[in-house]
C-alpha cells in the first residue's frame, strides 16, 4: 500500500472513539443508500481483527436485503459463517508482511450475509404449533384459519429475523464483537425498533394465552402451572428485552452514521442521529466519507470548493461525536487490499497527497446535467436500438402512467426522479404530474430544497423565458404509509368495538375475545403501510387527477420486497376476509372491510398496471463502480423475473475527460465498469450522466441543469 497523507487544510484527523473502546460488543454501522456503509464496516472489521489478532472473535454480517458485504470484501459469503483470511492477504504484500504479529494466531474474522426468509421458515416450522394453540385458546377461529392468518402475519419478517438473530448470536458468545452493516436509513431505524413492536406482538399472543389461563383455573379450581406455550412467550418477551437492553448499552453498543459532504446526505444523517437518541441507542462516532483534496483541477478544485460549507454543517451538527474523515480516492474501495487503506485511518495513519494537472475545463461545452437532453418519444416506450447513450436521460413514451426510478443507495434516484419530473412538466405543460415517495427515509424535499411531507404538495418552476406560469401542473408528494395504516386500523378497532356491543347485547362478552380480535390488526404482514402507499396513488389515479406519475423508490433491497408484497399482502387479505366473514351474520364491519375490499381489488390493478409496457416504465439507475455494477445484475434479473418493463439503464456520475491524473484515473476505471454494465444489459439502452461539478439540490439548480 501506498502511503497516504493529509493535505494541509483537510479536515484534522480524529482518532475513532470505537477504536478506543475494547469492551464493546456491537458496533452498526448505518447512513444514507450509497455513502459507503459496507465498506466502511468491512474496514472496520479488517481494522479491529487485525488490532485483536488471537484475542477476540470478530463477526461482521450485512442485514441488507440486497447484500454487498460479499462482493465488498472480494470473496463470496453467502448464508454461511464464513472466514476472512484477512492475514494471508497481509503475508503477501511486501509492505505489510507481518505487520501486527498475528503470523500463527487462527483467523479470527468470520462475515455472514443473512438470509432473512431462510431464518423466517425457520422460525415459522420450529413454533407454528405453539402459535396456532395460542390462537386456538384466545379466538373463535379455526385451524385452518389460524394457519394462514399466522403464515402471513408475522411483524417485521426480514427485519425482525435479523435483529433477534444477532441477539442469539450474541446470547451465545459465539463471538466476542459483532459488526452490523445494515439496510440505508428508513429501513435500519425500522429494525432497530422492532423489539417494541414484537413486544407488542408477545402481548397480543398473551392476551390469547391469558384466557386460556382463566378458563383453566376456573375449570378446574386449581392453581395453574405453565405450559410450551407460556415458556414460548417467556423467552419471546426475555429475547426482546435483552436486545433493547443491548442496543441502549452505551458500555457495550455503538451506533456509527456514515454520511458524504452533500445536504442531502447530512440532513438525512442528521435526522437519523435524532432518532437514534429518541431511541436511546448511543452515537460517539461520525464517520465522514469521500472528502475531497484541493487540486488545481476543475473538477477536483470546485468539488473540493462545494464540499467545505458542508464539513462545517458537519461540524456543528455533530459537534459532541468524534469525526473521522476518510478521503476520496481515485479507485473505489474494492477487496482486501484497498479495505486496508481505509482501516489505516483507524490507526492513525491518513490522507491523499496533492496533485497538480492542467486547468483546462473538462466539462465546457459538455451538456451534464441530469436531464440534459432529455427527449421523448411519441411511439413507443421500448427504444428502438440498444447501446449507450452520450448524455441526458432516456426517451420515454408521453403516455405512460406511471415510472419508476430504481437502484442502489446513492446512485442519485431521487436526484434523477425529480429532474425528469421537472423536465416533463415543462415538456407536457397540458399533463398534470405527481412526483412521490414511499421510502420511509423520504427524500424528495431535500431534492426539491422545499418541505413536501403528506400532502399534494405543488411545485411551482420558471419556464424558458424566466417567469413563472400562473397554475402549476408538477406536483408533489412524501406518502407518510404510516399514517394511512393507523388509519387502517383505527377504523378496524372501531368495528370490532361495535361487534363487541352486539355480543354484550346477548350476553355473550368476553374480555380476552374483545381484547384479542382489537389487537389482531397489529398482526398485520409488514409492508401493508407501503402498499397503502400505492393505494393512495391508485385511487388519484382512478379520481383522474393526475396524468402521471413519478415513483423515487427504496434502495435495491427493499425495492424488490416491495414489488412482491402485492402478491403477499393479496393473500394476508383472502385470509382476513375469512375470519370477518364469520361475523357477517353479527355485524357489518363496514369501514374496515370496506376498505380492505378496496385494497385488494387495488393490488390487483397495481399488478397489472406494473407488468404493463404501455403503462409503466422502470428506469434502473446505477454508477459505475464494481459494487454497483454488480448490484444491477441482480436488480435487472429480479425486474425482469417480476415482469415490469425495463428498457433504460442510466448511469450517472461519469467522470469527464481531462487532465488530471486523479480524474484520469477515476475516468479509466469507470470506461471499464460502463463496458460491464452494456453486456449485462445488452438489450435495454444505457444512458450516461456526467457528474455535475456541483450537487444538485433546490429548484435553481433542477432547472438550470435541465
Amino acid at each position: 500500500m501506498n502511503p497516504i497523507t493529509l493535505a494541509k487544510d483537510h479536515p484534522v484527523f480524529s482518532m475513532p472513539e470505537f477504536a478506543r473502546h475494547p469492551d464493546l460488543r456491537l458496533i452498526i454501522v448505518g447512513g444514507k443508500g450509497g455513502v459507503g456503509k459496507t465498506t466502511v464496516s468491512s474496514a472496520i472489521a479488517l481494522h479491529l481483527a487485525r488490532k485483536h489478532a488471537g484475542n477476540k472473535r470478530i463477526f461482521v454480517i450485512s442485514t441488507d436485503p440486497a447484500h454487498s458485504l460479499g462482493d465488498s470484501l472480494g470473496m463470496s459469503i453467502g448464508d454461511t459463517l464464513t472466514p476472512v483470511d484477512w492475514k494471508s492477504w497481509l503475508s503477501n504484500c511486501p509492505l505489510e508482511k507481518d505487520a501486527e504479529g498475528s503470523a500463527g494466531k487462527p483467523i479470527n474474522l468470520f462475515a455472514l450475509e443473512l438470509n432473512a426468509g431462510r431464518l423466517l421458515t425457520t422460525f415459522k416450522e420450529n413454533h407454528r404449533h405453539v402459535m396456532t394453540t395460542l390462537a386456538d385458546r384466545g379466538t373463535y377461529f379455526d385451524q385452518e384459519d389460524i394457519a394462514d392468518f399466522f403464515d402471513l402475519s408475522l411483524p417485521g419478517m426480514d427485519e425482525v429475523m435479523a435483529i433477534m438473530e444477532v441477539s442469539s448470536i450474541l446470547k451465545s458468545d459465539a463471538c466476542d464483537l459483532l459488526i452490523l452493516d445494515t439496510a440505508p436509513t428508513g429501513h435500519t431505524l425500522r429494525m432497530l425498533s422492532l423489539p417494541a413492536q414484537m413486544k407488542k406482538w408477545v402481548e397480543v399472543l398473551d392476551l390469547m394465552q391469558q384466557k386460556h389461563r382463566f378458563m383453566k383455573t376456573w375449570a378446574s379450581r386449581k392453581t395453574y402451572f405453565k405450559d410450551e406455550c407460556d415458556a414460548f412467550l417467556d423467552v419471546l418477551s426475555a429475547d426482546m428485552d435483552r436486545v433493547s437492553r443491548l442496543l441502549s448499552d452505551p458500555s457495550i453498543t455503538r451506533f456509527i452514521p456514515v454520511t458524504i459532504p452533500e445536504p442531502m446526505s447530512i440532513e438525512e444523517t442528521h435526522r437519523l442521529v435524532v432518532a437514534l437518541e429518541e431511541m436511546h441507542i448511543p452515537v460517539k462516532d461520525i464517520i465522514v466519507n469521500r472528502t475531497a483534496a484541493y487540486r488545481d483541477c476543475p473538477v477536483c478544485s470546485v468539488q473540493y470548493a462545494d464540499q467545505q460549507p458542508s464539513l462545517a454543517r458537519i461540524d456543528a451538527l455533530f459537534s459532541s461525536c468524534s469525526r473521522i474523515y476518510l478521503p476520496l480516492f481515485p479507485s473505489e474501495i474494492h477487496g482486501m487490499g484497498s479495505l486496508f487503506s481505509i482501516a489505516d485511518f483507524f490507526s492513525g495513519t491518513t490522507d491523499l497527497p496533492d496533485q497538480k494537472s492542467d486547468t483546462r475545463d473538462p466539462w465546457a461545452g459538455v451538456p451534464f446535467s441530469p436531464a440534459a437532453g432529455m427527449a421523448h418519444d411519441t411511439s413507443d416506450s421500448r427504444p428502438s436500438t440498444s447501446g449507450i447513450q452520450s448524455s441526458g436521460l432516456p426517451a420515454l413514451s408521453p403516455d405512460l402512467e406511471f415510472i419508476l426510478f430504481g437502484g442502489k443507495g446513492g446512485v442519485g434516484k431521487t436526484t434523477l426522479a425529480a429532474s425528469a419530473a421537472l423536465h416533463l412538466a415543462r415538456t407536457f405543460p397540458d399533463k398534470k404530474i405527481l412526483i412521490f415517495s414511499t421510502d420511509p427515509a423520504h427524500s424528495l424535499s431535500d431534492s426539491f430544497d422545499q418541505v413536501i411531507g403528506n400532502t399534494l404538495k405543488p411545485i411551482d418552476y420558471p419556464l424558458d423565458d424566466g417567469q413563472k406560469q400562473e397554475k402549476t401542473n408538477l406536483f408533489a408528494m412524501e406518502i407518510n404509509a404510516d399514517t394511512l395504516f393507523e388509519d387502517f386500523k383505527t377504523s378496524f378497532k372501531q368495528d370490532i368495538s361495535a361487534l363487541f356491543d352486539q355480543f354484550l347485547g346477548k350476553g355473550l362478552d368476553i374480555r380476552f375475545d374483545r381484547e384479542v380480535m382489537t389487537e389482531l390488526i397489529s398482526l398485520a404482514p409488514p409492508g401493508i403501510d407501503e402498499i397503502m402507499a400505492l393505494d393512495k396513488v391508485m385511487e388519484l389515479r382512478k379520481e383522474n387527477a393526475f396524468d402521471l406519475f413519478i415513483l423515487d423508490t427504496s434502495p435495491t433491497g427493499h425495492l424488490l420486497r416491495f414489488l412482491e408484497l402485492p402478491y403477499l399482502i393479496r393473500d394476508w387479505l383472502k385470509s382476513f376476509f375469512r375470519l370477518m366473514l364469520k361475523y357477517r351474520g353479527v355485524v357489518r364491519l363496514a369501514h374496515a372491510a370496506e376498505k380492505a375490499l378496496a385494497l385488494s381489488r387495488n393490488i390487483r390493478r397495481i399488478q397489472e398496471t406494473l407488468i404493463d409496457p404501455k403503462q409503466t416504465a422502470f428506469i434502473a439507475v446505477t454508477i459505475p463502480e464494481s459494487l454497483a455494477v454488480l448490484e444491477l445484475s441482480r436488480l435487472l434479473s429480479a425486474i425482469k423475473s417480476s415482469k415490469i418493463p425495463c428498457h433504460h439503464v442510466i448511469v450517472n456520475m461519469m467522470v469527464p475527460s481531462g487532465h488530471c491524473p486523479f480524474c484520469s484515473d477515476r475516468r479509466i476505471r469507470q470506461q471499464g465498469h460502463l463496458e460491464q454494465i452494456q453486456s449485462i444489459s445488452d438489450t435495454i439502452q444505457v444512458v450516461q450522466i456526467l457528474l455535475s461539478p456541483h450537487p444538485i439540490r433546490g429548484m435553481d439548480q433542477l432547472v438550470s441543469d435541465i
